[in-house]
């Protein structure tokens, strides 16, 4: 009788052991993905930013790094609370520079995530960053499985940072739809910082006063410089700018267009710019943003155009990237509002002006062949498809490359600059 008494003692112990161990399994930390900090110290590097979700919310969680697979230095995290989920949040600071990171976030009794691992700014040589946007789950993309082909072939090529263009989600208001995208980009994601912008269905659609207002959501799970929508950072020699055309053609209607004259994000994108073209450390500035400056039909938004293109024909800007038509399209480049009609070879001269890019989707459904009639129009391919690109970015040059869901390259084109003249 008593060593049946303690056979059951054991296996209820047993049970209890496989139970905690399980729920310690299942809590473990989800959603896990990078994001870049703005720095003001031209000798440090951007810091980066982990951001994950936890079942379990019990006691501290934190970050740990290092060199080596086995990371031993430790972040607290700071945690928050939203939609009856907990977040967690960890910023990296002072890393070297160039150096490869491994980490894990987590705790000892709330579980540990995987380890993954990122690059650190590089203080010199090439670095490259992966761009994507247009990810809604629409009804040929519900459970962003256009998305995950996309995403899963743009971690093939490594880079150190991810641009996306807006349209995170197909309707803001759905707050799994934002977990769900977090679910299937997770691979990339929590490797290399994404750094998106908003389209016009990641934030409010019905006109009042919520109108083109971000959804908590955003906020809650995306950590990002500045105010979160119209932001900059610098990383390596470039100057990026991220900025938030809102629901432009529903705005239109209502002359409530973002970025009008005088506007405070008006004045904020002219200094950004202003201090980025005088900077010494600064060769390249790029801009990127969910609507076109150059479109036509539908998504041809005049009073978009009449706001936002005065501000950057006043200063240098080398590369402007838009989402919203899920078509791939890249124009010639212009220069106070005068095109270079040798700008459609693949060799381009950063002298001549800003190459403006139309960069296509990466699960909302493609719409058809680019606006080849467009007097701006350098090249559009011929059929519809899914794309994505990298751009690998040096002191020198820019070189730009798509593909297509097949890993196909559409286009490739590189802005020279310095002593590197372009050929066409």
């Amino acid at each position: 009788m008593k060593s049946y008494r303690s056979s059951l003692l054991l296996l209820s112990l047993a049970l209890i052991v496989h139970s905690v161990n399980t729920d310690l399994l299942n809590a473990q930390p989800s959603h896990i993905h990078l994001s870049l900090a703005a720095t003001a110290k031209n000798d440090s590097t951007a810091p980066v930013i982990m951001t994950w979700c936890s079942d379990n919310t019990e006691g501290k969680q934190f970050v740990r790094y290092g060199v080596t697979s086995d990371p031993g230095k430790k972040v607290k995290a700071v945690k928050s609370e939203y939609s009856g989920k907990t977040f967690f949040r960890a910023d990296l600071k002072k890393l070297k520079p160039g150096e490869k990171y491994f980490y894990r976030c987590g705790s000892d009794k709330a579980g540990w995530s995987p380890v993954y691992s990122f690059s650190s700014e590089p203080d010199t040589g090439t670095f490259r960053v992966g761009i994507f946007g247009d990810t809604q789950d629409n009804e040929n993309n519900e459970s962003f499985q256009k998305t995950r082909i996309i995403t899963d072939l743009l971690r093939t090529y490594s880079p150190s940072l991810i641009l996306h263009m807006g349209d995170i989600v197909n309707d803001g208001s759905r707050t799994e739809s934002w977990f769900d995208f977090l679910d299937v980009t997770a691979d990339l994601n929590a490797n290399f910082p994404l750094m998106p912008v908003l389209g016009n269905h990641d934030v409010q659609n019905s006109k009042g006063d919520d109108f083109q207002k971000p959804f908590q959501d955003f906020y809650s799970l995306f950590n990002l410089p500045g105010d979160e929508v119209n932001y900059s950072f610098t990383y390596g020699d470039v100057r990026f700018l991220g900025i938030f055309s809102g629901c432009a053609q529903a705005a239109a209607e209502i002359d409530q267009v973002r970025y009008g004259p005088g506007s405070a994000e008006s004045i904020w994108l002219d200094e950004e710019l202003s201090k980025a073209e005088n900077d010494r450390n600064i060769d390249w500035i790029i801009v990127w943003m969910h609507y076109p400056v150059n479109s036509f039909g539908w998504s041809n938004i005049p009073k978009w155009r009449d706001n936002i293109l005065p501000i950057l024909e006043k200063h240098r800007v080398d590369l402007c990237i838009a989402g919203h038509r899920h078509v791939y399209e890249r124009h010639l480049q212009a220069r106070n509002g005068i095109t270079t009609k040798s700008g459609s070879g693949s060799a381009l001269n950063a002298d001549d002006g800003t190459v403006f890019i139309t960069n296509g989707t990466a699960g909302g459904n493609p719409t058809g062949p680019g606006g080849k009639d467009i007097p701006t129009i350098a090249f559009t391919p011929d059929k519809t498809m899914y794309s994505f690109a990298v751009m690998d970015i040096d002191s020198d040059s820019i070189t730009y490359r798509v593909f297509d869901q097949d890993n196909s390259i559409i286009d490739i084109f590189t802005i020279y600059k310095g002593v590197l003249k372009a050929k066409n």
